[in-house]
């Protein structure tokens, strides 16, 4: 079996891209892969969800690690680190990667490889689909529009490119979505909701896992339009933060609590890790112990993740 998966926290672009591509390959014979099935790597956030059950249109299914088979082969979407990819899947099982995040791959054998510097994977697809003269569907038109949105926090993260206005532009061509400020409004809502979860499911959420330089580190953003009411809960959340940070193994945890619509993050660490947060951002406010305002950054990929891997690195 040929699997279409993204990272180990699936996000709304993780899942569009899974299924964006399957269509593109069952409409392009050239790409030699008509039997990919698209899978997610664990259970959907709410508000890949809701944007899935808006659009009408089924989640894939979730593969678990005990699922997989030595014959298996895999294609990444919006992700390419190790640390990010779900635990089984072996590296000489990789045939292909699609992404919009740096690479850093080692993999036995060269394989298809296309990576744009774009805000969001579903851009590079729609592009694909462009240069083969391939309409997506209206449902899959109006999917790839969110995740686009999404990802590029309705085009106010620092990732946005001109690439990625002119995809949503060109897929609403098709999805026909009336007002796209409505619908960014409602993607930012069910992105930020908390409702029913527990702190250590806010503090991972939305994470990803790196590597610098040897070192561990844990990122997790928590998107919201209700920083304040968050960040009041602080002590708490940094007592779970330890936790997670024991839990996983990880060299250093941080939680980013992004107010989308003002535009400005503010970073939840360990206290005993301040010199490295302090150091990656030199700038930074003190609001309290363990929180600082980092001001308006708003993307992990190019602007969080990069600094914290220079403060430690240096």
């Amino acid at each position: 079996m040929i699997y279409i998966i993204g990272h180990i926290k699936p996000d709304l672009d993780s899942a569009v891209s899974a299924v964006a591509l399957k269509y593109l390959f069952d409409k392009m014979a050239c790409f030699e892969r008509p039997d990919a099935q698209p899978v997610l790597a664990g259970p959907a956030n709410y508000e890949t969800k809701v944007i899935f059950k808006k659009f009408k249109t089924p989640l894939p299914k979730i593969l678990t690690s005990t699922g997989i088979k030595t014959s298996d082969r895999f294609i990444l979407v919006d992700h390419n680190e190790a640390s990010q990819r779900l635990a089984g899947i072996q590296a000489e099982q990789i045939t292909d990667i699609f992404d919009h995040h740096s690479a850093k791959i080692s993999l036995p054998k060269a394989i298809f490889i296309n990576i744009k510097p774009w805000g969001s994977t579903c851009t590079l697809i729609n592009y694909l689909m462009e240069t083969a003269k391939v309409k997506p569907s209206k449902k899959l038109a109006g999917l790839m529009i969110s995740a686009i949105l999404s990802d590029t926090q309705g085009f106010k993260s620092s990732t946005t490119t001109a690439k990625d206005q002119a995809a949503v532009k060109q897929l609403n061509k098709i999805a026909q979505v009336e007002k796209i400020r409505q619908l960014t409004l409602e993607i930012f809502k069910a992105k930020s909701s908390l409702r029913g979860l527990t702190t250590e499911e806010i503090l991972t959420k939305d994470y990803k896992l790196f590597d610098f330089g040897g070192k561990k580190v844990f990122i997790n953003q928590i998107e919201t339009v209700e920083q304040e009411k968050i960040i009041k809960n602080s002590v708490q959340l940094i007592k779970e933060l330890k936790k997670v940070k024991k839990g996983m193994g990880v060299d250093l945890a941080v939680c980013l609590v992004s107010d989308v619509l003002k535009v400005n993050s503010k970073i939840l660490f360990s206290v005993e890790k301040e010199k490295i947060v302090v150091k990656a951002f030199p700038e930074a406010r003190k609001v309290k112990n363990g929180v600082r305002d980092i001001g308006p950054l708003l993307s992990r990929k190019k602007e969080i993740a990069p600094a914290i891997e220079k403060a430690i690195l240096s």
